[in-house]
């Protein structure tokens, strides 16, 4: 089908699938945050595109065409593809007006972007995107557009590091205001790593985070917990000693 005749496809009206699509997107972000299994990812992705195909167009739909722009462009190297329906996801989003998702649509987006724009402006994307999820509310969407442009300023060195620490220590602050203890994990390690960088003493380990239940815990509670994010740490940690020529520590937290 054409670009135009997606956007103008038939509205989904049936309310046990627009429930469905509902789940779904939920399911995809519970995989994401929680589980580590990235495999599975794509599996309910394309279960989205069908009942969009099938069924009919929803404000859901546009977070099912982004997150299939994602899989294009970084899984399957097909980058036309995954500028095409990057670009269709966010038409859909200002067509039906998605509200509360827009961060989230933005969000995952700009993944996209990163890969079929020039990286340091795709990066700017974040931003944007943060500023949309703090207008809806959507506060967990903002940490994580923050976490993100400050992993990609440190990469690219697109910013000053001084920049990009004071950045990461008012999202840090923020992270932890909102108990979003995975994120800030995340960010701790691009964190010490800019710090290291720029001859700063490093944050030592915290064990004083409170959780959303009241339950004091350090970071390696955390780790322990989830998967996905003791992946993330641990890839930090690896590159951060593959900089440093520790070659030892690099191999123990790349066997982790």
């Amino acid at each position: 089908l054409s670009d135009e005749a997606l956007l103008s496809y038939p509205t989904m009206v049936d309310p046990l699938k627009l429930l469905a699509m509902k789940l779904l997107t939920n399911l995809y972000e519970w995989l994401a945050a929680f589980s580590g299994e990235s495999s599975k990812l794509y599996l309910v992705v394309s279960k989205m595109m069908q009942m969009t195909r099938e069924r009919g167009m929803r404000p859901l739909s546009s977070p099912a065409f982004v997150l299939y722009s994602n899989y294009l462009a970084i899984i399957e190297s097909n980058y036309e593809e995954g500028r095409r329906y990057v670009s269709l996801g966010l038409s859909l989003m200002k067509q039906y007006s998605c509200g509360v998702h827009d961060g989230q649509i933005m969000f995952h987006a700009t993944h996209t972007k990163l890969y079929v724009e020039p990286l340091q402006s795709a990066q700017e994307h974040f931003l944007d995107s943060m500023k949309v999820s703090l207008k809806s509310g959507a506060t967990r969407y903002a940490m994580k557009c923050a976490s993100f442009y400050g992993a990609c300023t440190l990469y690219t060195g697109s910013k000053k590091l001084k920049e990009v620490v004071k950045f990461m220590e008012e999202t840090r602050k923020q992270m932890r205001y909102h108990k979003n203890l995975l994120l800030y994990c995340n960010m701790l390690g691009q964190l010490r790593t800019t710090q290291r960088l720029i001859g700063e003493s490093m944050i030592p380990q915290i064990s004083d985070l409170r959780n959303a239940f009241g339950e004091t815990l350090n970071e390696d509670d955390i780790l322990q917990k989830v998967t996905a994010t003791a992946v993330a740490v641990y890839f930090q940690r690896c590159y951060e000693a593959f900089m440093f020529r520790e070659v030892d520590k690099a191999r123990d937290f790349a066997e982790k």
